[in-house]
């Protein structure tokens, strides 16, 4: 009978032990993980800029979604209800290489300004937490992207809405009429929730309402 106190104390130091690893593990997802995305997005952002300095650069990448390369930079978001300072680099591709550094574009989806729906899907949590406050999202908020040929201003259209995992529909010219011909150019952004398990997606829709030339845009806001 002795032996029981000592059983309850070593399943108690086991269980202890567990929720520790589990600590640490949860901390280096949420701090870990976004000094590395940081670290990444300060050089994209460095990179854009840069070629962007040239008239021409970044023109003939966005006629095609084909020309950018999985993996790399062509634009940047700015979300103003996220806060002043809110600002992530679009890399091309949504694999799990890609979105541990930051937002990524959908490939075969339409990019910035284009006829259709340039979707864009982003971690909630981990990478930055740049999808974090998506659900917050309201209409009439203001999507910010900028590009070598100039900002694209869309505007969101409702509340987010929850889909599964598996409902690609959104993912649409027109969002939710697959093989619907698309008449307006709009803006898809895409994370998970809850945000630890990710059993759904939320969903948030703009419509452009205003293109500025990178001559008359001066680099964005």
């Amino acid at each position: 009978m002795r032996s029981f106190p000592r059983q309850l104390q070593l399943v108690g130091e086991i269980l202890v032990s567990c929720g520790l690893v589990v600590l640490l593990f949860m901390a280096y997802m949420y701090w870990g993980t976004a000094e590395r995305t940081a670290s990444a997005q300060r050089g994209f952002a460095r990179e854009l800029q840069g070629e962007w300095a040239s008239p021409q650069t970044g023109l003939v990448a966005l006629a095609d979604p084909g020309t950018v390369a999985i993996g790399r930079p062509f634009a940047l978001i700015r979300i103003p209800r996220f806060g002043r300072n809110w600002q992530f680099a679009i890399v091309q591709g949504t694999g799990l290489p890609q979105l541990a550094l930051g937002p990524g574009h959908v490939p075969g989806t339409a990019l910035p300004g284009q006829l259709g729906n340039f979707a864009v899907a982003g971690h909630r949590v981990t990478a930055g937490n740049p999808f974090w406050s998506l659900p917050s999202l309201r209409r009439g908020d203001l999507v910010d992207v900028l590009t070598g040929a100039g900002t694209y201003i869309y505007r969101i259209v409702g509340r987010p809405v929850l889909v599964s995992p598996a409902d690609s529909a959104m993912l649409a010219p027109v969002p939710g009429q697959p093989g619907a011909a698309p008449h307006r150019r709009l803006i898809t952004l895409i994370t998970c929730d809850p945000a630890w398990t990710g059993t759904s997606r939320v969903i948030a829709t703009g419509v452009l309402v205003r293109a500025q030339p990178r001559a008359a845009a001066g680099g964005g806001r």
